[in-house]
Formats: structure tokens, sequence, C-alpha cells
């Protein structure tokens, strides 16, 4: 683009600024930056909020180039897309006229230029070597180029010379459509209804809001913590009829987070609060059958408790014990929920038929919080299930039946009911399990992460230490140099060391089915004690984590590839932990613990697949020659003389097909 004359004691740019009055203010700038072809000139452009002026940023604006009658169309033949910049080179832009001629063309030697955009219609006319054969070229346009050239040598390239063409094709384009409320822009851009507070429904349809009931009978929206606009859970998302939460199959909860410094923790945490059980569990839901129906109360099926030093899960069964805050603490939280609904439609077929809601199990995982170690992490999962098809357990694959790439490895422990000797897979909710960072990346056995399908993974935390508890570790206890692995694993630990932990070989491995399932090797345990150096402080072969190497590989048609795991092993990995020579005996140091999964794809040839080849001779049935048949005793063999029979038959076809 040209750029205008520049106007004098406008060297470094100037900040326009446009009163309420009307009257305009100028303040050069007093900076002189060293790439003033880089500068972008920005004005103010007040703006009255509230009785106040606040500024939006705004480009200069130049009265001087401003027409009296502009022009109402607009050149829309430039293809050069990267010039972007009014009043200087766009570097990389190889159309750009303002950028220096010797800079495109190294740009174009490279092949580094920006993108430019299409190229123009062209018009191609050949130019035969007969100088009596006049052409007839038309006026250059902006739309299209010109382009002349000498005829092929090939014989029909010669003779099919286009030599004169008086209505030549542009291509398609598009006329420039007119701009305003005419034609069909103004019925096209209509403002949304005015929305009315929703009303209770005696009956439900896909994705109309569920209703619930509070204790002192107001009917309300039903909601679940969800991370509406950022991870922060928001306390006003409905739940809609049939939408299940999380939408996917790719996490099975939807997690969000509390700042619980914006809340009153004596409240939210006493039961009934917003972070109680009984917040959900005192709650009642209409069926959709009618105000006159009563409404259905929700059904605690199991409550576990986490805990927040171990990791452990203990069960409760299905009674709530009461939420509590003191000294800090918030006791009996909830952590994570599953709310499942079962539903019954009147017809599943029809596309707007009505649905309701026929009971809402709870299942609650609790556990205690410390306010101070904010933010808290809540899990939420809603799913629906037909009444008429009842599934006692919802167990989520990643896979039909080979995995999906991202989608969590599958994983559980190998358990047996001693009783009859059969084994299973305890399989984990959230797949294969890896150590998070949690609370200003410290490690915590309530932080876990999921491996997932092909995607290769190294997660960290740490814990604190002073000189004095870094050689007590390396010493005294030099018979756990695993301890800070175990603490960041919690119960995974035993699982893995005892060599339980299965992955399963399919995207939906059966639970109940052990031969789907791959036992993952264990390397590098049992451990050897750690050695501690007093001079520089330092403790080695502590262990440091474990790399997770899992190999994987396909199968079946190569339009259809399913993806399965072929081995899985997990290395222990140990490390040197040295306390820093620049730090105070007294002051205390991070120590870092690593973890990490790794994908390793087998190399595979595909092998060409073939129908089998026809027989070359057609078998028949055993009777085919009845009654001339001779069975033997057993009823299974064919006589001499029939065979003679056949072969007499063949020939006389043969001899037949001959003489024809």
């Amino acid at each position: 683009m040209r750029a205008p004359a520049r106007q004098p004691g406008r060297e470094h740019g100037e900040i326009r600024s446009i009163g309420g009055d009307g009257r305009r203010r100028r303040q050069l700038l007093r900076h002189c930056w060293p790439l003033a072809a880089l500068l972008v000139v920005l004005a103010v452009v007040p703006t009255r909020v509230g009785g106040q002026v606040t500024p939006l940023q705004t480009f200069y604006l130049d009265w001087d180039n401003v027409p009296t009658t502009p022009p109402t169309s607009k050149n829309l033949t430039a293809n050069c897309n990267c010039d972007l910049r009014e009043q200087a080179c766009d570097v990389g832009c190889c159309c750009d006229p303002l950028c220096p001629s010797g800079l495109n063309e190294l740009f174009t030697d490279e092949g580094i230029c920006l993108p430019q955009g299409p190229d123009q219609p062209q018009i191609t006319y050949c130019v035969p070597n007969d100088a009596v054969v006049k052409v007839n070229l038309p006026s250059n346009s902006d739309f299209y180029v010109i382009v002349k050239q000498a005829a092929d040598v090939a014989f029909w390239s010669e003779l099919l010379c286009i030599a004169d063409d008086s209505n030549p094709s542009l291509g398609d384009n598009y006329p420039d459509p007119p701009v305003g409320p005419v034609g069909d822009n103004q019925n096209l851009a209509q403002c949304p209804p005015a929305q009315s507070p929703p009303l209770p429904a005696t009956q439900y349809q896909f994705m109309s809001y569920v209703f619930a009931q509070l204790p002192n009978a107001t009917t309300v929206p039903l909601t679940v913590p969800y991370p509406a606009f950022s991870a922060e859970c928001s306390n006003e998302f409905i739940l809609g009829f049939l939408l299940s939460v999380p939408v996917g199959t790719l996490s099975f909860y939807q997690s969000c987070q509390r700042d619980l410094t914006q809340y009153n923790p004596a409240s939210v945490c006493s039961s009934p609060g917003l972070l109680s059980p009984q917040f959900y569990s005192q709650l009642r839901f209409l069926t959709g059958r009618g105000s006159s129906v009563t409404p259905g109360t929700f059904t605690v099926v199991k409550t576990q408790f986490l805990d927040p030093a171990t990791g452990n899960l203990t069960d409760l069964g299905v009674a709530l014990p009461s939420s509590s805050f003191s000294a800090g603490v918030c006791r009996n939280i909830v952590r994570y929920m599953n709310m499942t609904f079962f539903y019954t439609l009147d017809n599943p077929a029809a596309e707007t038929t009505p649905g309701y809601i026929d009971a809402i199990e709870l299942t609650f995982v609790l556990t205690d919080f410390t306010v101070s170690n904010t933010p808290f992490t809540q899990g939420v999962r809603v799913a629906w299930l037909e009444t008429q098809v009842p599934q006692p357990v919802e167990v989520i694959a990643s896979g039909n039946p080979g995995y999906l790439t991202g989608w969590p490895v599958l994983a559980g422990a190998l358990t047996q009911l001693n009783e009859t000797g059969r084994t299973a897979i305890s399989q984990f909710v959230g797949g294969m399990p890896i150590p998070m960072p949690a609370m200003r990346g410290s490690c915590d056995p309530t932080a876990l992460g999921s491996v997932r399908y092909g995607t290769n993974i190294t997660t960290t935390c740490s814990y604190t230490l002073t000189p004095a508890q870094l050689a007590d570790f390396c010493v005294n206890q030099a018979n756990t140099p695993e301890k800070y692995v175990r603490l960041a694993l919690g119960s995974m630990y035993d699982i893995i060391t005892t060599e339980q932990l299965q992955v399963g070989i399919w995207g939906n491995s059966e639970l109940t089915n052990v031969n789907q399932w791959l036992q993952v090797e264990l390397s590098g345990y049992p451990f050897s004690a750690p050695i501690y150096s007093e001079s520089s402080r330092a403790c080695s072969g502590v262990i440091t984590g474990f790399d997770l190497q899992v190999v994987t590989g396909v199968a079946f048609s190569s339009n259809n590839l399913q993806q399965k795991v072929l081995y899985a092993q997990l290395c222990f990995k140990t490390g040197v932990w040295e306390y820093s020579s620049t730090l105070m005996s007294q002051s205390s140091m991070r120590f870092y613990l690593n973890f990490t999964a790794s994908f390793i794809r087998i190399p595979q040839q595909a092998e060409t697949t073939k129908k089998p080849a026809p027989p070359l001779v057609v078998p028949l049935p055993y009777n085919i020659f009845y009654p001339f048949l001779a069975m033997d005793s057993a009823g299974s063999a064919v006589a001499p003389s029939v065979w003679a029979l056949v072969l007499a038959l063949v020939a006389s076809l043969g001899l037949a097909l001959m003489r024809a």
C-alpha cells in the first residue's frame, strides 16, 4: 500500500486526544524508537462510561487525507493478502511494493515468502510464426492478465492455436453484494427473543432443564459444579435432560476448582453446606409426570473416604457422615460425585417424545481439605441410563475395540475370588494413574492424572527437605530409598511392587476377562540401600520416580486399523539428591520426583490379503450317480466300479465336445 506524505513534526508519532467539547489537543511523543519503521502510531479517544472518561486506543487520523466526498466503490482486485501495513514494509511479504526489491528477491529465492493470495485469472493466447496472422487481444484489466506465448511444436497445438477471442472466460466471480438493511441482510440478522425464567417441566424433553425441590418445597433447577467459563467451579450450571457430564468419554469426571478463601468455610463445609454431600442428598427431583406426582428422593448407593495423606479409599457404605469445619480444615466434603439418572421415554423412536426421570442415584467420595492449600478440586459425573435396561456398573471404554489416541490406557489390579478361584480385574476409573503436581508443585497421593494412549507424558512433583532431614532419610532410613515415591503413589505403590498391575490390551478390554489384559513387567526392584556423602551433603541411590514404557501395534484392515497394547514395562528410576552448597544449613530445598510414560510403536508391514482361489474341481454330492453307487460297510467309500463309470462318462463328454 502507498504511504501518505510525511507530515512535519511527526517523525516520532503523536497521540491525539479528542475531548468532550470537540477540541483537539496534541501531545508529541518524546521517545525516539530505534525501529521507527515498525512504530504503530496510536491515538486516544475517550469514551464516557458512568460519568468517567475511559480512553480507547485508535490509529492516528490525519484529517488532511480525509476526502470531502468519499468514494463509494472499493477495488477488489488486489491479491497481495500479506500487505497489511499501510505505511511500512511487511517483512516477508514479497508482493509488498514498499519492501526493498532485494529483500523480496531474497525471500523469494529462499521460498519463505508469506502467503500472498491466489493468482489472478490468466488468459493465454498463442502467437503463430506466420506474421500475416494477427491476434485480437482485448485490453488489459485488473481482473486478469494477458499472456502471449508461441505455439507448441506439437502438430495439434499448431493447428488449434487460439488467436482471437472476443468473449474470453474470466472464471466464476461473485457480484459485490450491497451493504445496509437491504435484501436478506436484515432478515438474516435477527435479535434473539427475550428469555423468560424456566418453568418447572411437567414433562421432560431432550435438553430441557431438570428441576429439583429444596427441603422447604421451593422448586429450582438442578445444578452441579462445572467449569463454565474457566477452571473455577460455577454453581449455576443447570443439568439438561439426557445431557451427560462430562460430554464424551475422554475423562470420567468433569473437574473444576474452588478458591475456598472466597467462601465462608464454616458455612460451605458444614452440613448441609455447598461442599457437603447433604447438599444433594436432601433434594427431591421432579419426575416430569406432572405436578400431581410426588417428587422423588435421591438415593445414596455408595460413599467412600479419600485419605488426603495416603490416597487410600475407605468404604463407608451408604451412610453419609456429617461435614464440618474446624482448625482450618474442612472435613468430609465432596471430592467426587457421581450422579446417575434412570429415565423412561414414551416413544424412543420419536424426536420430541416426552421423557421421565424414574430414579437418581448418588455416589460420593469424601475427603478432608486444609483451606490454606486452596484451590480445592472437585470432580462431577452425570450419567443417564434407561430404566428398562438397568446397568448396575457403568464402565467407560477407551476404544471399540482398538484404542483411540488420547484416551486413557485401561488399567487395574488383578484380583481373585478366594471361594471359587476365579480371577478378574479391579479396573481403575481414570485409567493408568500417574502422579501429578499438587499445590505449589508438591507431591500429593490424591493428585493423580491419567496416562493416555499414544501420548508421551512427563510429570514432576517435589518434597521439601532440610539438610538434616535429607541425612536422616539417607542414613537412618536407608532401607526405604523409595520412601517418597511410595508417598506420592499412595496405594498404587503396593499394586505395582506386588506385580498386580494390569493394562488393557484393547480399548474395550472387559474387566471380567483376564485374557484381555496384560501384566506390567517390573524393572529396578527390589532396591539397593542409598549412600550418603557428608562432605557434599548428597544422597545417591534415591528412588526418584518411574518410567512406564508401552509397546503398541495395529491390526486389521488398513482402512480400519485397531490399536492395541503389546507389552508394558515399569522401570523404577534412581538418582542423586544433593543439597545446594549455596544454601544455609537451616534452609530447606526442593527435591524432585519424575514420572514418565512413553509409547513405542513396533515396525509393522502390511500384508496383502487375497480371497482364496476357487477349487479346480467342483465338489459333487456323494450320491450324484445314484443308483450306480456302491458303498462299503461304513457307507462312506465309493467302489472302484463307480470311479470307472465316472471316468467313462467324462471321456464320453469330452469326445462329444470335440466332435461339436
